[in-house]
């Protein structure tokens, strides 16, 4: 699968399970490697306690990919991301751009390689939501 593809492939299969709220369909830069992949979501019509946000974590939590993800929120927002879980890992008191202390702290190639491997996951983590909720 290609990078467009790849980019845009989570937001349709999500807006698949359940319209979605929210507008932005790439999970990445048109430069491939500014920023770590993430895709920003809400369904239309259901509140943040949804049942359908907790299977659709535990599936993201479960799936077996080159790296590990997490589905997240904060409080005060209505959102939820989906994103690589080295992301999350420690940053919850960051100030700043997480991108550039993502590239310092795991080094510029490390940090591609780390995309690359999130490009490669999400045809797969597609797959997998797809599949365990709407049993196709």
């Amino acid at each position: 699968m290609d990078f467009e593809e790849a980019n845009i492939l989570l937001f349709f299969t999500m807006h698949e399970i359940y319209p979605i709220a929210t507008g932005r369909a790439g999970m990445m830069s048109s430069d491939r490697y500014a920023r770590f992949p993430f895709l920003r979501f809400r369904f239309k019509d259901k509140d943040k306690e949804d049942l359908i946000y907790e299977k659709i974590r535990g599936i993201v939590k479960n799936f077996k990919g080159l790296l590990e993800w997490e589905m997240v929120t904060k409080y005060d927002t209505l959102n939820y991301l989906i994103v690589p879980s080295y992301v999350c890992f420690g940053q919850e008191e960051l100030t700043g751009d997480l991108n550039e202390h993502l590239k310092m702290t795991l080094g510029e190639s490390l940090f591609r390689k780390r995309i690359d491997q999130a490009i490669e996951d999400i045809p797969n983590l597609a797959h997998c939501i797809k599949t365990e909720l709407l049993g196709l």
